[in-house]
């Protein structure tokens, strides 16, 4: 019996109690990645909106019904028809329009016609009144010649002297008839000259409203030539937005436009811009030609290139109705112009994670940014000994978004911790680089500070 149970015991009562009773451990994962080396690039990353470095903008010469419209991202060529427009308000406009251009042109030769008559009744009336005129000369003539006659007769005692003195008066009478004469012709120029530029400038005015009530028609034949929008350039087709009662949209066919109203825009996509809203604390680091690196979400494996080419000189403020600004923030606007070209795949308003290449660095070590911890003034990084962790003091450098160059204390390929090991994961927050509780130094972040153009080595 006592074999028995030692045998018992040894078979099934001691890995019982093992599994059950027997205390266990309990092994903490510790991420490790291994150090790297190679050329390390001092970058920052923002994001931006794909848009072209030249648009053209498309309006309507005319308002009214759009009974056609092209669909927005189509390709066009100059000339492609956009938009139609229902022109039966523009065709009974044209009718009632070119009523009023015959009505005037009729008034401007109504009044034409009065002049010509005008002109002739004053050439009649003036040949009359220097008729009369020239009529009182004459018999101013005829009486000082009779008064002559008299006053030879009278000196030969022919005649009495009081016959003389008849035709004196006669003489006088006459004078003053011809002066009166001269003064009525007078008169009758200043009439006729005062009544004709009178008669003129109601021609000069009838002939300005017909010549307006022209324009306006041949206005209206263009509105109506117009219905049709064509394209003025090539580029993609991107529809306006307007306020309708259901809210601001794109428009579509049924809607109506007013005149002058943009219809869409034509974007050139053979030459492709990025605007990227750089924080105040990023931008001095940003220089004209900076290179930068993009990649769009739509594209996530194919990397673009281009250079920085506008800095705004004032910084603006986001909108807090903006989706994706952050409140309270200033930022700068910086375009990026892009060296490649491809219609079929750049397309306005994509999004671009734009990233600045600020230095280089040849050769270097580099490890991930939470794998550093900085405790006491001291910065340092657990390298792994067998199933050990040892702490290895390190110097850093340069750092990115990701990783931070070691210029002393560490060699490539040396597996470290990600974090701490020596703490429970439980006191350590996600993507900590802490060692203790309440440390004295923070812990090494992005190079976020703000450092003159060419980017300097930063110290964690």
């Amino acid at each position: 019996m006592i074999a028995l149970i030692i045998v018992a015991t040894q078979k099934w009562g001691l890995p019982l109690y093992k599994q059950y009773f027997s205390p266990k451990k309990v092994e903490v994962f510790v991420p490790t990645t291994k150090v790297r080396a190679g050329n390390f690039t001092v970058s920052f990353h923002e994001i931006g909106t794909l848009d072209a470095e030249r648009s053209v903008a498309v309006d309507a010469q005319a308002g009214g019904k759009i009974i056609w419209l092209i669909a927005e991202g189509t390709v066009v060529r100059p000339g492609d028809k956009l938009v139609e427009l229902d022109d039966t308000d523009t065709q009974r406009e044209l009718r009632n329009q070119e009523l009023q251009v015959k009505n005037a042109e009729a008034d401007v030769l109504r009044v034409k016609a009065e002049r010509d008559m005008l002109v002739e009744s004053n050439r009649t009336e003036r040949s009359k009144q220097q008729a009369d005129r020239d009529f009182a000369a004459k018999q101013l003539e005829m009486a000082q010649k009779t008064l002559e006659r008299k006053k030879r007769l009278a000196e030969q005692k022919l005649i009495p002297g009081d016959q003389v003195e008849q035709a004196e008066l006669d003489v006088q009478s006459k004078r003053l008839s011809l002066e009166k004469a001269d003064a009525d012709l007078i008169l009758k120029d200043k009439d006729i000259k005062s009544k004709e530029n009178q008669k003129d400038a109601e021609v000069r005015k009838v002939e300005f409203a017909a010549s307006i009530q022209r324009s306006n028609l041949e206005e209206i034949r263009n509105r109506l030539k117009s219905s049709i929008v064509t394209a003025p350039a090539p580029g993609m087709v991107v529809l306006s937005k307007d306020w309708t009662p259901e809210g601001r949209r794109k428009l579509q066919e049924g809607d109506t436009v007013r005149p002058r109203q943009t219809l869409c825009t034509l974007p050139d996509l053979t030459s492709m811009l990025i605007k990227v809203n750089v924080g105040e604390a990023d931008a001095p680091r940003v220089r004209v030609g900076m290179p930068v690196l993009a990649r769009l979400e739509a594209v996530p494996n194919r990397v673009f290139h281009g250079t920085v080419k506008d800095i705004a000189s004032l910084a603006t403020e986001a909108s807090p109705w903006e989706s994706g600004s952050t409140p309270g923030r200033k930022n700068f606007e910086v375009t990026i112009h892009l060296k490649e070209a491809d219609p079929k795949v750049l397309k306005p308003g994509m999004t671009a994670d734009a990233e600045f290449i600020c230095d280089s660095v040849p050769n270097a070590v580099y490890v991930p940014i939470e794998s550093v911890i900085e405790r006491d003034g001291k910065t340092f990084v657990y390298v792994r000994s067998g199933k050990r962790y040892v702490r290895a003091p390190v110097v850093t450098g340069k750092s990115n978004d990701n990783f931070v160059v070691i210029t002393k204390g560490l060699k490539a390929g040396q597996v470290i911790a990600l974090r701490d090991p020596t703490r429970p994961l439980e006191q350590q927050e996600a993507g900590a680089s802490f060692a203790g509780n309440e440390p004295k130094t923070k812990k090494v972040e992005k190079q976020a500070a703000p450092i003159p153009p060419a980017p300097a080595a930063d110290k964690k």
